[in-house]
Parts: structure tokens; C-alpha cells; sequence
């Protein structure tokens, strides 16, 4: 991906000395976030899983525009994804285990960010226009709390239980991707349809909970947070 990005910065930039100063924008669009690698794996064996559900996708744009072709964007952009249960289930439908699983999560994935795109604008006619863009930038990620309950379903005298629980943990990391979107304007209006992919290598320094043994724990966990965006928006041009 970084490769791209390059790719795109380079080619974008050489459009800067081309073209007539441009307008300003501002833009508000919504829409789904899709994990993807480990935000959205479901191995329950492998502690960096984020076992994250599609989300929602909401952003803040600011864009100016210096030629025709180029210009700078400053994106504010927040995503929420629940703790998947029906991930959870598929991850034990897989396993001979004797006992009854129950889980409960009360808090889902939430990851802010502010993004500087670099977009090359390419005329599609009169009022349309397709923009192609690296970004770059910071993200801030809370991770899920939640808890995990195995009970044996063996016929005992005391069925035994045990429980699995997981508190919620924060990081900051630098993140990067792409951005491509399809514009529509009209006067000092307009509405745009928009894809982006994001990927950033986060450190979670302190991830605290309890083990299946009862016993507290405090570990180290690196996630490789990567999702995909699809939304629409409206943008005023001024």
C-alpha cells in the first residue's frame, strides 16, 4: 500500500503548476466500515483477533483546491464496530468442547482519526469529477470489553465455570491509506460517493483482564488495524 500511495503523491503533485485556483469545500458523509486482517479475524486463540462486526463510518472533510487538478483535504473521520457475536459462535462451532459457552460484550471497537490527503481531481464532464488520493495521518483506537463464560455441561455435582474477561484498552498510532470518490456539483452544492482504506500498526501497551484460570493478567498486544469505508456525503462549496 505505501507503494501506491507514493505513486499517487508523485502524480498529483506534478498537476500543481497546471490549471486556475480552485474553491474551497467542506464535507459531511456517512456510511459502513468493514474490518478487515486482524480488526475483523475471529481466532479466539490468537490474541491480537479483533473479532470486529461491519460498523459505521462517519466524517468531516475540509478540502482546498489550488489548480484545477490538485488540492489539500484535512479529514476528521470516526468508526464504531460491536464485538461480533455471531464471530464468537462461528469460532466455537468449529471445536469438540463439553461446555456451554455465554458471552457478553459491552463495549465495541471505536477508532478516530485526522487524515492530510494529497487528491488529484480528474474531470468526468460539466458537473462531475473523480478524485483519486493518498492519506496519511494519526488514529487514535479504543479496543472492546467483554467477557467469555465456559461452563461444562458434563453431568457433575458442581458444574464448573469459568470466565474470560477482557477490559478495554487505548492506543495511538500513525496510520496511512488511500481514497478514491466521485463527485457531484451543482452551484455551490453538491453530494459525492466515496471508498477508503485505511491500515495503521497499533501497540496496545496495557491490555488488563482476568484469565480463564481467575487470574489477573496485563499483556502486550500489536493489532494491524485495517478497514474499508463506503459512504456518501454532501460537500458546500464556497
Amino acid at each position: 500500500m505505501k507503494k501506491v500511495i507514493l505513486f499517487f503523491f508523485v502524480v498529483s503533485m506534478s498537476f500543481v503548476a497546471y490549471g486556475q485556483a480552485g474553491t474551497q469545500t467542506f464535507a459531511l458523509s456517512a456510511g459502513a466500515m468493514f474490518p478487515m486482517s486482524d480488526l475483523g479475524n475471529n481466532n479466539l486463540a490468537d490474541s491480537s483477533s479483533g473479532v470486529a462486526t461491519t460498523g459505521y463510518h462517519i466524517q468531516v472533510s475540509y478540502d482546498y483546491q489550488f489548480t484545477n487538478n490538485f488540492g489539500l483535504g484535512v479529514d476528521v473521520e470516526f468508526n464504531s464496530a460491536k464485538y461480533s457475536m455471531k464471530k464468537v459462535d462461528k469460532y466455537y462451532e468449529g471445536l469438540m468442547n463439553d461446555a456451554k459457552i455465554e458471552y457478553e460484550s459491552t463495549e465495541g471497537w471505536n477508532m478516530g482519526g485526522i487524515y492530510l490527503r494529497y487528491y488529484l481531481r480528474l474531470p468526468l464532464g460539466n458537473k462531475v469529477s473523480w478524485d483519486v488520493a493518498p492519506l496519511v495521518g494519526a488514529m487514535g483506537t479504543y479496543s472492546p470489553e467483554y467477557k467469555i463464560t465456559e461452563t461444562s455441561i458434563i453431568p457433575s455435582q458442581h458444574n464448573a465455570s469459568s470466565t474470560y474477561y477482557r477490559q478495554r484498552s487505548k492506543a495511538f498510532s500513525f496510520a496511512y491509506g488511500a481514497d478514491t470518490k466521485i463527485n457531484f456539483k451543482s452551484h455551490q452544492h453538491g453530494f459525492f460517493f466515496e471508498g477508503r482504506i485505511i491500515e495503521s500498526k497499533a501497540n496496545f501497551k496495557e491490555v488488563t483482564g482476568t484469565g480463564y484460570d481467575g487470574k489477573p493478567y496485563n499483556q502486550q498486544i500489536k493489532m494491524n488495524l485495517l478497514y474499508i469505508t463506503a459512504s456518501m456525503g454532501y460537500t458546500y462549496y464556497f
